[in-house]
């Protein structure tokens, strides 16, 4: 992806709501249904965030636990084209699925926040980013890109707030990570 970080490019979006019980076979028939073929997962749970893929109908975790979905707060399954974005509801799993190229007319900026931690660990599934300072680390899907550093890309849609005639960011979602290394960092 040839990425130009902070300018106002053009495109379209389609915005779908989205609710279903928390069950796992649901939510894999609904992402196979909506023609998500892959794409990198992000799960908040009560005791910890979990990284994975989505490929294959499938989830794979960093840490190799078995899934239990009845654990998730918050979950998001991205890639260039789409995301789906739920939060929990007791039972359920609510939220919408945002796909880009179809739907209405919108406008986007792209931008890049770095992770903390340098990525000290990767193989060709899996890169683990620690922070020696702060005693932390992550470990989520690695990349193609080999950097020192990396950084999730996010979509910011603008659009003008009907009471106040102002323009600004309307959404947004996660798009990918990608190597974050600036000048100097070397």
């Amino acid at each position: 992806m040839n990425q130009e970080f902070l300018k106002i490019n053009s495109g379209k979006r389609l915005v779908r709501p989205v609710s279903i019980s928390k069950v796992e076979t649901l939510l894999t028939a609904l992402l196979q249904h909506v023609h998500f073929t892959e794409g990198t997962v992000v799960v908040w749970q009560v005791d910890k965030i979990r990284w994975g893929k989505w490929a294959d109908g499938k989830f794979t975790f960093a840490d190799g636990q078995p899934e239990n979905i009845k654990l998730w707060l918050e979950c998001r399954v991205f890639n260039e084209q789409a995301e789906l974005h739920l939060t929990s509801r007791k039972l359920r799993l609510s939220g919408h699925l945002v796909e880009d190229g179809q739907g209405e007319p919108a406008e986007y900026v792209d931008a890049c926040s770095r992770f903390w931690g340098e990525c000290q660990e990767k193989d060709a599934d899996w890169m683990t980013l620690h922070d020696e300072d702060r005693k932390l680390s992550q470990k989520m899907p690695a990349v193609a890109d080999e950097a020192r550093f990396y950084g999730l890309v996010t979509r910011n849609y603008i659009g003008i707030n009907e009471k106040t005639g102002q323009a600004g960011y309307v959404d947004y979602r996660y798009l990918a990570v990608r190597s974050a290394d600036q000048k100097g960092d070397a």
